[in-house]
């Protein structure tokens, strides 16, 4: 009896580490298509991904930093922008106002289910991440005034 336990326990246990895979998290964009995050990673290799919140004012004030800055950032290095908002319940509803009402032109998900923020292992808010061929090779908690301009240094320092 304590074998066959062990063995179911083993077995769930393995499928819920596969669910937080970082090909198969979901997110979720603003028009409302769900697709997992392999469908980016098929096409480019190299991110900049952004966690977020509504309420949190660094996270916006870093996005608000990003997004006047991106468009030069991406003459300079080929990269995808992703910000991704991990608002859930009530809050989730006033992720678009809040883009909207900022005037951001990049593109933003939501992480359905805390998925991909799992995958990432991500915990603090705001979140950055430089992710190169699925592996994340450069993370950055907090945001101070500069900060933004240390994420495109480390994007450019990355070899294609």
């Amino acid at each position: 009896m304590k074998t066959t336990w062990m063995i179911c326990l083993i077995i769930c246990s393995l499928a819920a580490a596969g669910q937080d895979s970082l090909e198969q998290a979901r997110i979720k964009s603003l028009q409302g298509r769900i697709a997992p995050f392999s469908i980016f990673a098929k096409k480019d290799s190299l991110f900049l991904v952004c966690f977020w919140s509504v309420s949190s004012d660094e996270s916006i004030t870093e996005l608000n930093h990003i997004n006047a800055s991106l468009e030069k950032w991406q003459s300079l290095k080929p990269f995808r922008f992703l910000a991704v908002s991990v608002d859930e319940g009530k809050t989730a509803g006033r992720m678009r106002p809040t883009y909207n009402m900022n005037g951001w032109t990049f593109e933003s998900y939501s992480d359905l289910y805390g998925e991909l923020r799992r995958a990432l292992h991500s915990n603090n808010l705001p979140q950055s991440m430089i992710i190169y061929k699925n592996a994340v090779i450069y993370e950055q908690s907090g945001w101070t005034a500069g900060s933004e301009d240390y994420l495109i240094q480390r994007l450019e320092s990355v070899k294609n």
